[in-house]
């Protein structure tokens, strides 16, 4: 009679459910010629699995370790077991605790960080260590190249790149300062259709006139409405027929490529976002 009351408090505690209510399991079933990008709606940091037909997915920063089993969870959903590679973009990302534990779970081999905030993970003597410089382009797959924009070492700056796949350009913006700006506007970007705004604080937003520079369809925020806004960014956006995206209030978002067109993929926060216990288990 133990035993059996023993196997049923197991059972129990085994299948408590540690996330609550469940995000649409997402299958891309990318074609040969098709890759995406999946952001995740985490309570911090700016963290994405970019995701190539061929089966190779690279995760775009981590989040802390208090964090963890939330990232867990969006992976588990977008079905991710092994990861290829961390891009890590900007220092305040670097969480060399939350590497180790993904390193041994997904079996990550490769670490890419900016080369101006790569020395925390060189002390470390971090295995793996890729060091990405301003100007470098790194081919992903026979038709995905990531190119380094912009690779910045003042306050509110990082690692700024790009990816292109065939005709379509997808920029991720991590730096937000007058410096940056004078870079990236010195930049041919007029051929970006997708950018993730970075967003320091809610006074400072990127301007008008980088905005019109980079002239894209798609703009993409890890914040919600009710943190937000810079006014002035939000009016420029509507003013350039932008379309945007928020994570706080779309929840994961998943963009789509294949060679002619893209497609937006949204699974609000109420149909499934990660939920702890009350007791925090």
């Amino acid at each position: 009679m133990k035993g059996v009351i023993f196997a049923l408090l197991l059972f129990l505690f085994f299948s408590q459910p540690i996330y609550g209510i469940k995000v649409p399991e997402l299958n891309l079933n990318l074609a040969e010629n098709e890759y995406a990008i999946s952001f995740l709606p985490l309570k911090s940091g700016e963290v994405a699995v970019l995701h190539l037909a061929a089966g190779d997915n690279y995760l775009i920063n981590t989040g802390p370790r208090s964090q963890v089993r939330e990232l867990y969870y969006y992976l588990d959903q977008i079905n991710i077991n092994e990861i290829k590679a961390v891009i890590i973009t900007e220092e305040a990302e670097i969480y060399e605790d939350t590497l180790l534990k993904l390193r041994k779970k997904y079996s990550i081999a490769e670490i890419m960080a900016g080369a101006s905030f790569s020395e925390p993970l060189l002390k470390a003597e971090t295995a793996g260590l890729k060091i990405l410089n301003e100007g470098d382009i790194h081919r992903l797959s026979p038709e995905l190249d990531l190119e380094v924009i912009h690779d910045g070492n003042e306050k509110q700056e990082g690692l700024d790149f790009s990816l292109t796949f065939f005709n379509h350009r997808f920029l991720w913006l991590s730096s937000q300062s007058k410096h940056a700006e004078g870079v990236f506007m010195s930049k041919p970007l007029k051929n970006v259709n997708i950018v993730k705004i970075p967003l320091h604080s809610k006074t400072e937003c990127i301007s008008d006139p980088l905005i019109k520079h980079i002239d894209p369809q798609t703009a993409l925020l890890y914040r919600s409405k009710e943190k937000l806004l810079n006014g002035d960014l939000l009016e420029a956006i509507n003013e350039a027929w932008i379309d945007l995206y928020l994570t706080g209030q779309h929840g994961l978002i998943t963009i789509k490529f294949n060679k002619s067109n893209y497609e937006v993929l949204t699974f609000e926060q109420d149909d499934g976002a990660f939920k702890e216990q009350p007791d925090g288990s």
